[in-house]
């Protein structure tokens, strides 16, 4: 299981922490021959993205982009927005963090979230790998 982690912002990600959670995110879902990429880029890189891939003009935390055959995607990740979107909800960076670590792994493996009901399962989803990975001490990010 390959897991890379680029951070083309100036903000301090720890890389291997990154790779141990998707790694046991990964391992939840079943999954033990894959590949994928963690992006982190800056709000404007991601708006730019966000506009040219799905016609939204606006920031977004996360974006995936799936990939081919073992290789499941890239997990574009916007550490800013997370941070902003960690201080509407209540929750600190790093809890935030792998919210959005896992929408966007859930994303690359063909769950979407477009309906309230598609929206509803993918949270609830979300929030249960997190909890069992916590329940275990893998969730340190």
């Amino acid at each position: 299981m390959g897991v890379t982690v680029l951070n083309q912002t100036k903000r301090r990600i720890r890389h291997s922490d990154i790779r141990r959670f998707v790694k046991a995110v990964l391992r939840e879902l079943g999954v033990e021959e894959a590949s994928l990429s963690v992006v982190f880029v800056d709000q404007e890189t991601i708006r730019e993205y966000n506009r040219n891939f799905r016609g939204v003009d606006a920031y977004t935390d996360v974006m995936a982009f799936p990939g081919d055959g073992n290789y499941l995607g890239d997990v574009i990740i916007a550490p800013d927005v997370v941070e902003a979107n960690a201080k509407d909800f209540g929750r600190d960076f790093d809890e935030e963090l792998r919210f959005v670590v896992v929408h966007g792994i859930l994303h690359l493996m063909g769950y979407t979230d477009y309906t309230p009901e598609e929206k509803r399962r993918m949270f609830e989803m979300q929030d249960e790998i997190i909890k069992r990975l916590e329940g275990r001490d893998e969730a340190s990010s």
